[in-house]
C-alpha cells in the first residue's frame, strides 16, 4: 500500500528448505506467510484486496486512472486480470426460470437460453434449441418450481418431461400479446355492439335541452360518412384476417424447421417481425 502517497516496496527475506528424499517432486520447500503475500505474487494481500475492488467497481481504463492518483500505478490489463481471478460466490439454485430460444448467429444457428427471473441473471446457455437438450438440464435442476415459456411447443414438451413438478406459465410479452389478438378478435365480433352504443340515445337531459333549443335548418348531410367508416371497417377485417393467415403460415414454417431468414423470404416479411 503507498506511503502519504509514494509507492512503498518491501524486501521480504523467508526461509527455504531442501528435502533430502531423492525421490521427492518438490526438492525445495519455502516459507509461506499467507496473511502477508501469496505465492509467488508481488503485491501484498492488502494491495491485491485493494486493486480487485478497484477493478471491479471501475472496470479496465478508469479503474487504472485512480490508483495513479494514489500512488499505486496500474495498468488496465493488470485490473482486468484481477477481475477474471477474483474469486465468485456460487448462486443459489434457481428456482423461477425463463426459458427461450436466442441467435448464435443471426437466422443461421440458435440456442437456447435459460434465465433466473428472481436473481434477473442468466444461468445457462444451450447449444440448441432441441427439446432433449432443454429435458437433460431441466433433469439436472429438481428445485426448479415455475418455468415461464413462449407459446411454442418445444419448450413446452420440454418442460412437460424435463419438468414435470414445474408450474409453465406465460412470460410477460406473450400474456400482452395474447391480451392483444383476445382484445382485437373480441372487437371484431362485437362491432353492432360497440358502435350501438357509441351512437345510442342520448340521455334525458340532454334531450330536454335540444327539445328547448329553436330548431335552425341546415344542410342535408349525405350518407358518405356512413359507407366511409364501412370501408374502414371492411379493411379493418381484412388487415385483421391477412395478419392472421400471415401468423399462422410463420409458426407452420417454424414448427417444420426453417430458420428465420427463410421464413422471412417465404412470407414476404422481415426478420424482425417473425
Amino acid at each position: 500500500m503507498p506511503w502519504q502517497g509514494l509507492a512503498v516496496r518491501l524486501d521480504l527475506h523467508v526461509r527455504r528448505w531442501c528435502c533430502a528424499n531423492p525421490v521427492c517432486a518438490r526438492q525445495i520447500f519455502t516459507e509461506r506467510l499467507p496473511t502477508v503475500v501469496a505465492p509467488s505474487a508481488r503485491r501484498t494481500a492488502r494491495l491485491a484486496t485493494v486493486v480487485e475492488a478497484l477493478a471491479l467497481a471501475l472496470g479496465g481504463e478508469a479503474g487504472a486512472r485512480l490508483p495513479a492518483i494514489l500512488g499505486t500505478p496500474r495498468s488496465a490489463d493488470t485490473l482486468l486480470t484481477a477481475i477474471r481471478r477474483a474469486a465468485r460466490p456460487d448462486p443459489p439454485a434457481p428456482r423461477v426460470i425463463g426459458i427461450d430460444d436466442w441467435s448464435w448467429r443471426r437466422g443461421h444457428r440458435f440456442g437456447t437460453i435459460i434465465v433466473d427471473l428472481e436473481r434477473h441473471a442468466v444461468v445457462d446457455l444451450l447449444p440448441d434449441r432441441a427439446v432433449d437438450s432443454a429435458v437433460a438440464w431441466l433433469q439436472q435442476h429438481p428445485q426448479i418450481t415455475t418455468i415461464a415459456r413462449d407459446r411454442a411447443g418445444v419448450y413446452a414438451e420440454a418442460a412437460t418431461k424435463g419438468a414435470a413438478q414445474a408450474t409453465q406459465v406465460a412470460d410477460r410479452w406473450h400474456l400482452l400479446h395474447n391480451l392483444a389478438e383476445v382484445l382485437e378478435e373480441c372487437l371484431l365480433h362485437q362491432r353492432p355492439a360497440w358502435r350501438e352504443a357509441a351512437t345510442g340515445a342520448a340521455s334525458p337531459a340532454t334531450e330536454a335541452a335540444e327539445a328547448r333549443a329553436p330548431r335552425v335548418p341546415g344542410p342535408r348531410t349525405p350518407n358518405r360518412p356512413r359507407r366511409g367508416q364501412e370501408r374502414l371497417e371492411e379493411a379493418s377485417r381484412q388487415r385483421h384476417a391477412r395478419l392472421v393467415e400471415q401468423d399462422e403460415a410463420i409458426r407452420r414454417l417454424h414448427a417444420a424447421g426453417a430458420d428465420v431468414a427463410g421464413i422471412a423470404r417465404r412470407v414476404g416479411v422481415s426478420r424482425r417481425t417473425v
